[in-house]
């Protein structure tokens, strides 16, 4: 599959190299091209791909997918793994979520939130040091899901720890939970943990 990554950072680079290992054709988006080698614009970058990650700052996706354009993004995957954060490290978006916004602005785009709710060295090595962790999944588009719950798999996910909320709007329940995920990197001083559906 021809995936798009925008973002060169941690989140983007870790989930660039594992799809890459699994067979998949990836090349990141940068406005800066500041990867090196394999790094397009990120119109260039969604153009050429089937799926486009959105590996950056909540608060920056909604004007990086503006740049890349609404015809370029018709008909695409857009998997949104991003928190939206203040400074203060409060929620940016009270009461809502970047994919919700997205899906609203891009409506011909198939949006699915999920991999927001743990650190990028779990999602892709969930088991390898866990006993057991959840991966939730939210968009409006089933067919969408079933690729994306593909692409979860080949970073490790395998399908009984994948949960499906259901539509886009249950995204706002996943990313509105990044205060308990720092709140609990405070406690245990590191980010080596998932959250696990106990059922």
């Amino acid at each position: 599959m021809r995936i798009a990554i925008l973002g060169t950072g941690k989140v983007g680079s870790a989930l660039g190299t594992r799809l890459a290992s699994t067979g998949h054709h990836v090349v990141h988006g940068s406005r800066t091209r500041a990867g090196g080698a394999g790094t397009l614009s990120p119109r260039e970058a969604v153009a050429s791909s089937e799926v486009v990650v959105t590996a950056i700052p909540g608060t920056a996706v909604l004007g990086a997918l503006e740049a890349v354009g609404d015809d370029v993004l018709a008909g695409r995957i857009v998997l949104d793994p991003s928190a939206a954060l203040t400074p203060q490290m409060t929620m940016a978006y009270p009461g809502d979520s970047v994919a919700q916004q997205v899906q609203a602005r891009f409506p011909r785009a198939r949006v699915v939130k999920t991999l927001n709710t743990m650190n990028f060295t779990i999602m892709v090595d969930p088991l390898a040091s866990l006993p057991q962790a959840t991966v939730f999944v939210s968009g409006d588009d089933s067919a969408a899901k079933t690729v994306v719950t593909a692409l979860l798999g080949d970073l490790g996910w395998p399908e009984s720890s994948v949960l499906d909320l259901g539509g886009v709007h249950t995204a706002l329940a996943t990313e509105h939970a990044a205060p308990l995920f720092f709140a609990t990197v405070s406690a245990l001083g590191t980010a080596k943990f998932a959250i696990s559906i106990s059922r």
